[in-house]
């Protein structure tokens, strides 16, 4: 909103609440002067205590209970009486501010106290508009509450009473988050803000003001003068109330925003450690292999020319191998960090698990044969699921891998497929050291290895992308030795 707009939305709100005064000065009784005294005083007492509900929104929880419940026995005037009372609060709090009473510290310390006047310290261009619509509920209110009650006293009429109440807070909710104000509005314009400002009027103003207002006019009524300033003052213990409540609700906030701090540094730390040790494991690996590429190019460049061409050859071929076999291990590493780091968003689509496993099964072959293990499927059942291909193709691979890299040479790496507690169950046996029953959790943790040559993602990545599709993966022992990784897939497929 441009700078020209709030201050016409502002001059409006000034306007009409000047008008509202105005009338109610205009409706002055001098019948009603003794009421008008008690009010008058009984404002000056009341005014100072204040909760600040909101940051930028300090309410007088006596002296608007007061207020109301005087407006509806006293009408109108009462409106310019708590003005004019307000007025002379800040002027005396101004006064007892004046550098020649600096010799009196306490008259200082009481002017300095923030809930002198309603909060006091707001500026007066904050100060007016707040006024302003104060004014404009009250006028509202009794607008409302002398055409319900018609001829009688609307104090004397409950639904009067009601009536008033409902137009006074819908005109204060409405003028609250108007921009006129020299921050833009009293209560938050966002629609998670506004819920929770008005989440807290809903218990301040309903339900703790309403009975009092309510009070007030009743002990009007029974006992006159007296009884309206007896319920009139006993707004001081709900002000304490709602002060304590207050008190504990800011406490608990800025409680909740350190928390929220030191939550923030714990992540930021346990990333910077995660990062310390991907970089490590990841520096390990790469430097480990770069060594054995520089050592067989240099047996490559060295080599005896006298020597027998044919050994030469076969000997540079192994060691082209050699150098060949490095660069599959440092794009592994490198293949796994990208992996690793992809999000987890899913490209699903129905596919029949057991021509899946086979896949996998053959691109695990040649790395089988190197090791010289054998794969074998021991049982398949037809059964199709909703999923990602690629993701969970490299996360059976992953498992596979690691199966075969376990199992000493000569043994056999078994995988079966079946249906399980209302999912799919994909079992991968291998025979090698097994895992400790203290590392069946640690070894799904990224970088966690008891392997020389091994970045510890790979089961990392499997268990990721499997709990991504509403799976499971963990590790059991084999029977007479050995470790079986199993991966759960529910058939209804992965949740929303």
């Amino acid at each position: 909103m441009t700078a020209r707009r709030q201050r016409a939305l502002r001059g409006a709100l000034i306007a009409g609440g000047a008008l509202s005064v105005l009338a109610s000065l205009w409706a002055f009784e001098s019948a009603n002067w003794r009421l008008y005294l008690t009010y008058f005083a009984l404002s000056l007492v009341l005014y100072p205590p204040s909760v600040a509900v909101l940051p930028r929104l300090v309410i007088g929880i006596p002296s608007v209970a007061a207020g109301i419940g005087f407006l509806y026995i006293a009408g109108p005037p009462v409106i310019a009486l708590n003005l004019f009372a307000v007025l002379c609060i800040r002027v005396a709090r101004a006064a007892l501010s004046r550098p020649g009473l600096a010799r009196f510290a306490p008259l200082r310390a009481l002017a300095a106290r923030q809930d002198l006047g309603g909060g006091g310290g707001e500026s007066l261009a904050q100060f007016v508009p707040e006024s302003a619509m104060y004014a404009l509920g009250l006028s509202a209110r009794w607008g409302v509450a002398s055409l319900v009650a018609g001829t009688s006293l609307p104090g004397a009429n409950p639904w009067a009473i009601a009536a008033g109440e409902i137009a006074g807070y819908a005109v204060w909710g409405l003028l609250s988050i108007v921009p006129a104000y020299p921050d833009e509005t009293l209560l938050p314009l966002t629609s998670e803000g506004l819920r929770g400002a008005m989440s807290d009027m809903a218990i301040i103003f309903p339900l703790s003001l309403m009975p009092f207002v309510y009070l007030i006019a009743y002990g009007y009524r029974t006992d006159g003068l007296t009884g309206a300033v007896g319920w009139s003052l006993a707004t001081m213990g709900l002000h304490v109330m709602l002060r304590r409540m207050n008190d504990r609700r800011l406490r608990l906030e800025e409680q909740n925003r350190q928390l929220v701090t030191l939550n923030r540094e714990l992540e930021h730390r346990e990333r910077l450690s995660a990062i310390g040790k991907m970089s490590s494991v990841v520096s390990h690996q790469i430097l480990q292999q770069l060594g054995v590429i520089g050592l067989y190019s240099d047996l490559i460049r060295n080599a005896d020319g006298q020597e027998d061409s044919g050994s030469a050859l076969r000997q540079a071929r192994a060691n082209a191998a050699a150098i060949e076999a490095a660069l599959r291990d440092v794009n592994r590493v490198l293949t796994d960090l990208l992996v690793f780091s992809k999000d987890l968003r899913l490209n699903l689509y129905s596919h029949a698990l057991t021509p899946l496993v086979q896949e996998c099964l053959d691109d695990c072959a040649a790395a089988a044969a190197e090791r010289g293990v054998a794969l074998r499927v021991e049982g398949t059942a037809p059964i199709e699921l909703t999923l990602d291909k690629l993701k969970m193709k490299q996360a059976l691979i992953n498992v596979l891998r690691n199966a075969i890299e376990v199992s000493p040479p000569g043994a056999t790496v078994a995988v079966s497929v079946a249906q399980r507690d209302g999912g799919a169950a994909i079992a991968v046996c291998d025979h090698g050291p097994g895992v400790p029953l203290a590392d069946r959790e640690a070894v799904f943790t990224p970088f966690f290895t008891t392997k020389e040559r091994g970045t510890g993602l790979g089961l990392a990545i499997a268990r990721e992308f499997t709990e991504a599709h509403g799976g499971r993966l963990w590790v059991e022992p084999t029977p007479g030795g050995g470790a079986t990784f199993l991966t759960w897939l529910p058939l209804a497929g992965p949740p929303p």
